[in-house]
């Protein structure tokens, strides 16, 4: 692979001619290396969201030859999000925010109704 094709290919278009300069002092080893690298890298930025401004310049990247890098490549799992009524845990909390406190002898359901109703009297 030449230069221009693994610069097209890297995702921070920056500094070009100094990461020309770094691709010309890699060895043709390590310019394999860092080719079939970057498939790796670009996945890795992606599933960690990576911002363009924090992905390294590609002459950084290149001479810190962090085409070695070991990535983990775990997806986000997204969490679901569950609303504060659907827990025992979450009402109580709603509850604390909005400054209800449980009545002795008062079962979940009720304190849950009482939760509800202050919640939309301080909406």
């Amino acid at each position: 692979m030449e230069f221009d094709q693994f610069y097209q290919q890297y995702p921070r278009k920056v500094a070009r001619r100094e990461a020309e300069k770094a691709w010309a002092r890699l060895s043709l080893q390590d310019k394999q290396k860092a080719v079939d690298a970057l498939p790796t890298h670009l996945k890795y930025w992606d599933i960690k969201g990576t911002e363009r401004e924090f992905i390294p310049h590609p002459a950084t990247w290149l001479n810190q030859g962090r085409f070695e890098d070991e990535l983990e490549l775990t997806e986000r799992v997204p969490q679901k999000a569950v609303a504060w009524w659907a827990t025992d845990e979450g009402v109580m909390n709603k509850a604390a925010e909005v400054g209800i406190r449980p009545r002795a002898g008062e079962s979940m359901p009720e304190f849950k109704a009482r939760v509800v109703e202050g919640v939309r009297r301080a909406a």
